[in-house]
């Protein structure tokens, strides 16, 4: 596993996902909850199924809900609600020294 800091949490603009890059991937990064019960989820930003960014999408009930089709994609898993094989892949977040950090596949 890899990770990669992309900054403090006071920093990143999250509206409601923050896109970043890491090597040849977008990734999303979403913060969810406020105070001490805040949590940080990474999912592919490419919607499987026509590539509209999911960082732009709406944030509820910790699911991403794509802003083109309305598909639904897990926080915690990557499931999207259509079918299976339509799923994204998730990352490891953790907070580092006052840094986010994604963990992704060496």
């Amino acid at each position: 596993m890899n990770w990669t800091a992309i900054g403090s949490p006071d920093e990143l603009k999250f509206d409601p996902g923050v896109p970043v890059r890491i090597g040849k991937r977008w990734i999303a990064v979403f913060r969810q909850g406020t105070g001490d019960l805040v949590e940080y989820f990474a999912i592919d930003n490419a919607c499987p199924h026509a590539s509209a960014p999911l960082c732009d999408g709406t944030q509820m009930h910790g699911k991403i809900v794509c802003s083109l089709h309305l598909w639904e994609f897990d926080l915690r898993t990557g499931a999207c609600d259509v079918a299976g094989d339509w799923s994204v892949a998730t990352y490891p977040v953790r907070e580092r020294d006052g840094q986010l950090e994604v963990g992704t596949p060496d």
